[in-house]
């Protein structure tokens, strides 16, 4: 017997004849669940075993986590109820079907997700909003996006509408919830690669950023970046912001050299970026190299 079948037949228990409009939910969450993790690659039997637990405490009394849950997340659960049955389906997921740690996470923050959530969080996340039996405006706006293949912007549109929810029943948005849609905003603008460096180079005011546009003339980069810093302190912040930033739109650093240098290297794949203090770039002069490209000069 597969651990979603088992996962399933407990809460089919669970609900009997009583709470059969939820029933239909979690079965339509397993089934976007399913779909998704088809899509994107990620595990189906996790992402059924999580889609069928999710709102198993969707009907327990918030008493029931005295002994269960830890003291800090009671008083959270108590600033924000709707928490209650997320963080007791996941210990229930323990109790009865498993020990898999993304599995858990995946049922506990399904509610509005957490900052760097796994694949599997976000599909179980997405698929409670949109799954076929909810036909909220917002949550029929959410599924086409997400149907048409844009989970990120699907994702931002539902935190987006929960939140303004919140708002107008004069209740707080959880912090980490505002977290995510901040995370969700960057993600579904899809800015280009070039740009989300130029946009961490302007975090720490590097200075005099030029971007050669090198498609056709180099076999190995797009795109050349370089940028004056005008301290080790300023260039150590910058790679921080880069690698931060690439990560939260789906992008890689391949390697950076020099660290510890005037002239630090990041090699992101398609673009390279020079980081120079100031008169290490006046001694090298590497600008000269590029003269000849196309270049967009970055007003700062």
């Amino acid at each position: 017997m597969l651990l979603s079948d088992k996962a399933k037949q407990l809460v089919i228990e669970k609900y009997g004849d009583q709470h059969e409009h939820r029933l239909q939910h979690v079965f339509g969450v397993a089934e976007m669940a399913s779909f998704l993790a088809k899509k994107y690659g990620v595990d189906e039997e996790k992402a059924l075993i999580a889609a069928y637990m999710h709102d198993y405490a969707k009907y327990d009394d918030p008493s029931e986590a005295i002994g269960i849950l830890t003291d800090k997340e009671i008083e959270e659960c108590e600033k924000y109820p709707f928490l209650y049955h997320a963080y007791l389906s996941a210990e229930a997921y323990l109790a009865n079907i498993g020990n898999d740690m993304e599995i858990y996470n995946a049922i506990k923050y399904h509610v509005f997700g957490r900052p760097h959530m796994s694949l599997l969080e976000a599909i179980i996340m997405i698929a409670d909003y949109t799954e076929k039996n909810r036909e909220y405006p917002t949550c029929i706006e959410c599924r086409k996006i997400l149907l048409d293949g844009d989970m990120d912007l699907a994702i931002y549109k539902s935190l987006e509408y929960t939140i303004a929810h919140c708002k107008e029943n004069n209740e707080s948005a959880h912090p980490m919830q505002l977290l995510v849609l901040k995370e969700y905003e960057m993600k579904s603008k899809k800015l280009k690669l070039e740009d989300v460096i130029v946009d961490s180079l302007g975090k720490v005011k590097a200075k005099n950023i030029v971007i050669y546009d090198s498609e056709g003339r180099n076999p190995f980069y797009d795109k050349i970046i370089i940028s004056s810093v005008d301290s080790m302190r300023q260039c150590s912040a910058a790679i921080k912001y880069i690698e931060e930033d690439l990560s939260i739109n789906n992008y890689k650093v391949r390697s950076i050299d020099g660290k510890d240098s005037a002239w630090v290297l990041i090699d992101c794949y398609d673009v390279i970026v020079s980081i120079f203090e100031r008169e290490e770039r006046e001694h090298f002069d590497i600008d000269k190299l590029y003269m000849d490209y196309p270049k967009r000069i970055i007003e700062e």
